[in-house]
């Protein structure tokens, strides 16, 4: 009887995604690590370039696009004690222009003053992304509410203040985010920059720094005023 051919084991190759994702995170990281100015910064840029082809098959290049796409997209609920007079806290809020001033991914808010806003912000990968957004709710030193309303970005975001005391204000933000379209590039520098919420947590403790950097000063209360609630003007803050 003869013996049968030796047939070595055959392995399935795996589906998963996550060696490829990570060829091309390493890729990323490699070409925005390169020296500008050195020999070996060509060759650095070169072999990242390299992982980010092998990682880019059409397939693949899906599942990193949806992967970023979700640390791109945000649904957070936070809240943030500050230590200035609500009246202050509001006037800060109520004027969208001053939100580039803490939230880094912003470029520019351009508020019309009449309920509609026009918004700009960066990309993971420094593409602009504009869109338009209206105010839904608003109640003097209460209540912020606004929706974006083009195809750009779907976001809504709802702000509700509490004076704790005469000096103290308590804001509970609710605020989601998802850009419509997330290229190759937006996705590959998502997956290795900490995700949104993170960075937007980070962004309400400059608002809370940039606030407080102003000592509260009791003013004359103006007619109708809430009695007992200080006000005092913000030097670097529209009013």
């Amino acid at each position: 009887m003869k013996a049968k051919p030796f047939a070595a084991p055959t392995t399935r190759a795996s589906s998963s995604p996550i060696p490829q994702i990570a060829l091309g995170a390493l890729g990323v990281l490699l070409v925005a690590a390169a020296p500008r100015r050195r020999p070996s910064g060509t060759l650095i840029r070169l072999a990242g370039l390299a992982l980010i082809g092998v990682a880019a098959s059409p397939t693949i290049e899906r599942r990193i696009r949806r992967v970023g796409a979700r640390r791109r997209t945000l649904a957070l609920r936070e809240s943030i004690n500050i230590e200035r007079p609500i009246a202050d806290v509001f006037a800060f809020f109520k004027d969208f222009e001053n939100f580039p001033k803490v939230i880094g991914a912003l470029r520019s808010v351009t508020d019309y003053e009449d309920g509609r806003s026009h918004w700009a912000a960066y990309s993971p990968a420094g593409r602009v992304i504009e869109w338009d957004a209206v105010v839904t709710k608003y109640v003097p030193n209460s209540v912020i509410g606004w929706e974006s309303v083009t195809h750009a970005v779907e976001s809504v975001g709802l702000a509700r203040f509490t004076a704790v005391s005469p000096t103290r204000t308590s804001v509970a933000l609710n605020v989601t985010y998802h850009p419509a379209q997330t290229t190759l590039s937006d996705a590959l520098r998502a997956l290795v920059s900490p995700p949104f919420a993170v960075r937007l947590r980070r962004d309400l403790e400059h608002v809370r720094f940039y606030l407080e950097s102003f000592p509260p000063r009791l003013v004359e209360e103006p007619e109708g005023a809430e009695p007992g609630v200080e006000s005092s003007p913000l030097p670097a803050v529209a009013q």
